[in-house]
């Protein structure tokens, strides 16, 4: 198979790599967990896992105005790169105090434009966007400057159409995954090299048979994709496997990185085809895994067939300690952790697919719900780590209107 990549758009874009924070993480061993083993504690304050916590009013222009949600979340250097919720296909870009800088909404079907985006990443030299538009397999590339996007490629894909991008530091190659939808597609994790050839493909171990027609089970076991970055590694993990794997760039292999023991219970191919039927209660399921250079976070599923209910766990994983940690998740199964860094809302990590970027966490706070929190008795009452962040607090929140664009949340959490 060979992707038609245009060879200067991809070499700008890998060998940029992507600079972080995190010390690069190279694995010396496979990390095991027990996806059902009891937790050592629960996670209740923010103070256990985090160093700090910042509230950043972004600026509310005619321009940057944030949807009811946001689908990702991207820290690279000093700027913000925020993927807008809805049909707009927008990103937005803001610094690191919240002042608006410029975005991109290129929608359409022309040559320079994306029908939809699917996914994006950002070079670490903050010179190059590219968005991913699986809906008409496009590959669509743009300049940064100081001042906004000016287009660079577009390149039109073969199928079946990857979900996922991510460029590996360091080379001229970049990881694609694409979803099982189908249950017959070749492959769902692939390496492709500047010149656009595939110089890794992973078999797919997981097809299926689709014995019945249309959604199996429910919307919250339908093909997720699971890929993140930690330090100078793209981690992924495939639909109904096991194992997270990272790319080894230098000799362009995957690798085991994280082995979950689920007892038996994962959720298989057969169910997603029909011909196997879910276990009440019993058939598990990962939506969610990220790392950090200390924990690695991971939520799974669990569902009871016959009431369509689906619970919601989470746990952290101490890699310094080899701990496993229990959130405390909430009745609309979303894990939150208090605020007893400077007292304000409960912290949830459930509103994006994934809420990591460059090493720490990020979440959105309405103006309105933030305004009225900060003048409730749990915040008066709050005792905090920080009484200095506390009334810091205070202040940002009397400075909003209610018609403000939401305040971003970044917790660092402790190495």
């Amino acid at each position: 198979m060979r992707t038609k990549l245009l060879i200067f758009a991809m070499t700008v874009l890998c060998s940029c790599g992507r600079r972080s924070t995190v010390d690069t993480t190279k694995p010396d061993s496979v990390i095991e967990i027990d996806l059902l083993s009891e937790p050592e504690s629960v996670i209740t304050g923010l103070s256990d896992i985090a160093e700090n916590i910042e509230y950043i009013p972004l600026q509310t222009t005619e321009n940057s105005l944030i949807g009811a949600f946001t689908l990702k979340t991207l820290n690279v250097d000093d700027r913000i790169y925020i993927q807008n919720g809805g049909m707009a296909g927008e990103i937005l870009c803001f610094d690191l105090n919240g002042k608006f800088l410029f975005k991109i909404s290129n929608k359409g079907r022309g040559p320079e434009e994306y029908d939809f985006i699917t996914d994006f990443d950002i070079s670490s030299d903050n010179k190059i966007l590219t968005i991913l538009s699986g809906s008409t397999r496009k590959l669509v590339s743009y300049g940064i400057s100081d001042t906004g996007f000016t287009f660079l490629r577009s390149i039109t894909l073969k199928e079946p159409a990857p979900w996922r991008v991510s460029f590996v530091p360091g080379t001229d190659q970049a990881f694609m995954s694409i979803p099982s939808w189908l249950g017959t597609e070749p492959s769902l994790s692939m390496l492709i090299n500047a010149a656009g050839d595939t110089i890794l493909s992973k078999p797919n171990s997981y097809k299926f048979d689709r014995i019945q027609t249309g959604r199996v089970g429910t919307r919250s076991t339908e093909g997720k994709l699971l890929t993140y970055n930690i330090g100078d590694l793209v981690c992924f993990k495939e639909d109904f496997s096991d194992t997270v794997f990272y790319v080894e760039a230098r000799n362009s292999l995957f690798r085991p990185r994280i082995i979950f023991d689920t007892h038996g219970t994962s959720y298989t191919p057969a169910m997603r085809g029909g011909s196997e039927k879910m276990k009440d209660n019993s058939t598990t399921y990962i939506p969610k895994i990220f790392e950090t250079s200390r924990y690695v976070f991971c939520m799974y599923y669990t569902v009871i067939v016959e009431q369509m209910i689906i619970n919601l766990n989470g746990f952290l994983f101490d890699k310094t300690t080899n701990s496993k940690h229990k959130f405390d998740v909430g009745e609309d199964r979303k894990p939150r952790m208090k605020d007893n860094l400077s007292g304000g809302p409960d912290f949830t990590i459930e509103y994006q697919e994934n809420p990591c970027s460059n090493g720490r966490l990020f979440s959105y706070a309405e103006a309105m719900m933030l305004k009225k929190y900060v003048d409730s008795d749990d915040f008066k009452d709050a005792k905090v780590r920080d009484p200095g962040k506390k009334s810091e607090l205070k202040k940002l929140a009397d400075s909003l209107k209610e018609t403000d664009n939401p305040v971003l949340i970044i917790v660092t959490p402790k190495e």
